[in-house]
């Protein structure tokens, strides 16, 4: 019953304009500033574990305009999903740093081109495979009866996608060898039990993070790039913007690694705080059996 709500949903969303679905997220957005909710304990949560300079005010103010832009996210998602993938991307009106993107493919090296869920990462993904060969590890979400709309979608502009499993990281590796560029998200932990993890300081506090972009990096010596959009006020649209890592040097120490891509992660996150996924529980996790944040 609810996918079938969502499926509606999503359709009619599709169809309107990017400022009234904004302003419906907005609306989402007032609902869950409003109303006691997890979403927004989650993210008061982390904006005072991540960004302790705030003062009280400053983070009120930043929970928010985050939960906002939440609103914006679940608002736009049939837009980015359903509509024409030539109208979705003519909402892009500004790119920055792709330079950076081209060098990579002309010097013929792979690139893994990591998306931390800032503004919408599903209009990066249809950009980046307009563009550039791609491939993209795709694990199927928890409503599977949404399965097809989103492989669907992420497919209508070029990209391949492949299951994360050992298939869908040969396939990774094959293609960062070709010269290909591969999408991943980097700011998720990976299932504990799984072993593919490794503690990292993200704002100054330990995260379990993945350490599949950073193996990947050693073992195929490609670049790093961080993409991702911020939204214009007033449903004006998208700028798009792509940031090259730190260090792009074949790192073989994993540990050390990891913690520059959470460093890296934190500079993104700093130039639009308020677009970051902050509802996301990044500190489930805690080493040595530590008491629990959530």
């Amino acid at each position: 019953m609810l996918s079938r709500f969502l499926k509606i949903l999503f359709r009619l969303t599709s169809m309107m304009s990017l400022p009234l679905v904004h302003r419906i997220g907005y609306m989402f957005g007032w609902l869950l500033n409003t109303i006691p909710n997890k979403s927004k304990q989650i993210a008061k949560k982390n904006i005072e574990i991540c960004l302790p300079e705030l003062n009280v005010q400053e983070q009120k103010i930043l929970l928010r305009r985050t939960l906002n832009e939440s609103g914006k996210t679940l608002s736009e998602m049939g837009i980015m999903w359903l509509a024409n993938s030539e109208r979705v991307l003519n909402m892009i009106k500004s790119v920055e740093g792709e330079e950076h993107l081209k060098n990579a493919i002309a010097n013929h090296k792979g690139i893994l081109l990591a998306m931390p869920h800032i503004g919408s990462w599903e209009l990066v993904n249809l950009y980046a495979a307009r563009h550039y060969p791609v491939t993209s590890l795709y694990k199927p979400p928890h409503m599977r009866s949404l399965d097809n709309i989103i492989k669907e979608s992420r497919q209508r502009t070029g990209a391949i996608l492949v299951p994360t499993d050992t298939r869908g990281i040969r396939a990774v590796s094959k293609a960062l060898k070709n010269g290909e560029v591969i999408v991943i998200l980097p700011d998720q932990q990976p299932p504990p039990q799984l072993k593919n993890g490794i503690f990292s300081n993200f704002f100054n506090y330990p995260a379990y993070s993945a350490t599949l972009m950073s193996k990947l990096a050693a073992k195929s010596d490609s670049e790093i790039i961080y993409a991702y959009t911020k939204r214009l006020p007033e449903g004006k649209g998208f700028t798009l913007v792509f940031q090259p890592a730190t260090q792009n040097d074949a790192e073989t120490d994993i540990q050390h690694s990891v913690d520059i891509i959470n460093k890296d992660i934190e500079a993104v996150i700093r130039d639009c705080p308020e677009q970051y996924q902050w509802t996301y529980k990044r500190f489930k996790h805690r080493p040595n059996d530590e008491k629990r944040f959530y």
